[in-house]
């Protein structure tokens, strides 16, 4: 196991520890680390060195280059002060350790050395801290305040300072810090706090942030019939919404937004057409694309897979999906902005097993708990315990999670085994549903994608659940009209799959909408023809010079012409005949002769 799997393995007083020792300059004694956060911290600090976090200088405990990396700012200070003094010259070395009352002669390497033991122990930088004049320690607890940097324009070099400037120069409140050791140039302008001041500045009764205690969870012993019954029941709903959102989507695509993935007001309009969350429409597209079942780009469409997945079992279609969701290049968060993958895959599916396997064969009814406890267990598996929850509510969502614990089929993600047996039989596929006199029609279970169609193109969906409700009213008839449908085909594949029969209501309802449908006709017209001559209007449409006007005869005395009134009068004019414009409002339209000026 590398180390960096070492480290995202442990627990959250662990990384604590780590971080303290970190802060402190990153040489540490159990002593230093257990004052800083306020219990003992040996157990903490063997179990890292065991796993090759912590190193051994002396008799104190060493931090790796790895925790470097992972606590750049630890407890929110900055470098420890050897390191910042690693860019200074000897002679300035020189000054800091004399004036620290430490030996002045000897190699750079050595000065460095005596510096870096000096901060080592807090003891002599507390001290220190106490002797700073009052200009001085304003202006460094200010710095504290701001991240640790301070911005001073015009300063020299320490030594350079000393030897060269006159006696009556102005004094800077940071000159002090600086030829002590407590502050560092780090650019031409600014300078550091040291980390190990930074502590000090916060008194000798500060206690970094200590959590050994893990959060307490309702833990109970989950009954396996309820599990799989529980999670089979949100698998088939979740494979019902999927097949819910891609027809939607293969009717009108979903739009994207120019960063790219779908917008947050496309989400909010599809997640309340299909009666669920904003996140969950996230997750059924993450999914589904996951999957190859929808393909992103500048639309979000179905693909050709999508319509193979239809024609599989509810087992083989739900394990699709759960697979797809241990494999997606995202974690979810708190975010509420596009939905778009963010997120290195093999780390998220790492993420995911990881929480799966912390609940292990435990149930709870409280997620929130489950989430704080199973981030106090892996804190940088999951960056957050916001993210936890996401990943149980998605868990959740899918069927992975059934009753508040891992489903058979989480196991078999965990166990990388066969999904879809372990999802288990999950039924048949609704082919017929119950019409009812209230116009409306139940489907138990999931519809086939036949049933699903037809009642997609004739009714509403009203609610969803272990059964799909759908409401016909005389919009939905009449735009089943408008797709082609005509009455007689439309009874008849109604009754096709009516378990009852067809409800008289209903019927009624075809009927009546049928005799209304087509009523009033609405056709394209660019412009009119309009004549008191009968005769002359039937002549000009019979002449079959205007064929590229395509005239349409609408009335005795009213011709319909696909072409503009230009070129419509232009046409009537080369055929011989002495039309007029009109304007909209009816008037004559006056054709003058344009002159042009220079």
């Amino acid at each position: 196991m590398s180390p960096y799997d070492q480290l995202a393995g442990l627990d959250l007083p662990s990384l604590q520890v780590l971080e303290a020792a970190s802060a402190l300059g990153g040489a540490v004694t159990e002593a230093e680390v257990s004052a800083l956060v306020g219990a003992d911290a040996t157990p903490y600090l063997q179990r890292a060195t065991d796993a090759g976090l912590l190193g051994r200088l002396r008799s104190r405990f060493a931090v790796s280059g790895i925790l470097r990396e992972v606590f750049d700012r630890p407890l929110g200070v900055g470098p420890a002060a050897g390191q910042l003094a690693a860019v200074l010259n000897v002679e300035d070395l020189k000054v800091i350790t004399g004036n620290l009352g430490l030996p002045t002669k000897g190699r750079k390497a050595d000065l460095l050395e005596a510096l870096a033991e000096f901060f080592l122990h807090p003891d002599n930088v507390h001290a220190l801290v106490k002797r700073m004049p009052a200009a001085t320690r304003s202006l460094v607890q200010e710095a504290d305040r701001e991240g640790g940097r301070i911005r001073r324009y015009g300063g020299s070099g320490i030594a350079h300072r000393i030897r060269y400037q006159p006696r009556y120069r102005q004094v800077h409140p940071l000159d002090w810090a600086e030829e002590h050791g407590l502050v560092y140039r780090v650019t031409w302008e600014d300078y550091q706090l040291a980390g190990q001041v930074a502590l000090a500045l916060r008194g000798v009764d500060y206690r970094a942030p200590f959590q050994p205690q893990e959060p307490p969870v309702a833990w109970h012993t989950p009954e396996p019939v309820t599990v799989r019954r529980d999670a089979q029941a949100q698998g088939i709903a979740v494979v019902g919404l999927l097949a819910a959102l891609l027809d939607g989507a293969g009717r009108e695509p979903l739009a994207t937004v120019k960063a790219g993935g779908v917008g947050v007001r496309e989400l909010n309009r599809t997640a309340k057409a299909l009666g669920v969350t904003t996140p969950t429409v996230r997750l059924l597209l993450a999914v589904a694309t996951e999957a190859g079942l929808a393909e992103l780009g500048t639309r979000v469409i179905p693909t050709a897979g999508y319509d193979r997945w239809l024609t599989r079992g509810l087992d083989r279609r739900l394990a699709v999906l759960l697979t797809a969701w241990r494999d997606l290049d995202y974690l979810p968060s708190s975010q509420t902005g596009p939905w778009m993958p963010e997120y290195d895959e093999a780390w998220s599916a790492h993420a995911r097993l990881a929480a799966l396997r912390a609940l292990g064969h435990r149930a709870t009814t409280n997620l929130d708990q489950a989430a704080q406890w199973t981030w106090w267990r892996q804190p940088l598996t999951f960056g957050s315990a916001t993210t936890v929850r996401g990943l149980l509510d998605e868990a959740t969502t899918l069927g992975v999670l059934g009753a508040g614990a891992v489903s058979p089929a989480g196991q078999a993600l965990l166990a990388d085994a066969d999904v879809v047996e372990a999802v288990g039989d999950l039924g048949e596929v609704t082919p017929t549903a119950r019409l009812q006199a209230d116009l409306t029609a139940v489907v138990a279970g999931t519809p086939s994608p036949e049933l699903a169609e037809l009642l997609g193109a004739t009714a509403v969906v009203e609610s969803r659940g272990t059964a799909t409700t759908w409401r016909f009213n005389p919009a939905t008839v009449r735009g089943a009209y408008d797709a082609g449908w005509t009455r007689q085909r439309l009874t008849k594949a109604l009754t096709k799959i009516a378990e009852g029969g067809l409800p008289q209501p209903l019927a009624y309802l075809l009927a009546d909408v049928a005799r209304q449908h087509g009523s009033v006709r609405v056709s394209p017209v660019v412009s009119t023809l309009v004549s008191d001559d009968t005769v002359l209007l039937a002549q000009i449409c019979a002449d079959k010079r205007l064929g590229p006007l395509h005239l349409r005869l609408l009335a005795p005395t009213v011709l319909a012409s696909q072409a503009t009134t230009a070129d419509t009068t232009a046409a009537l004019r080369k055929a011989g005949y002495a039309p007029r414009q009109q304007h909209v409002d009816g008037r004559d339209v006056i054709e003058k002769t344009r002159r042009h000026r220079a």
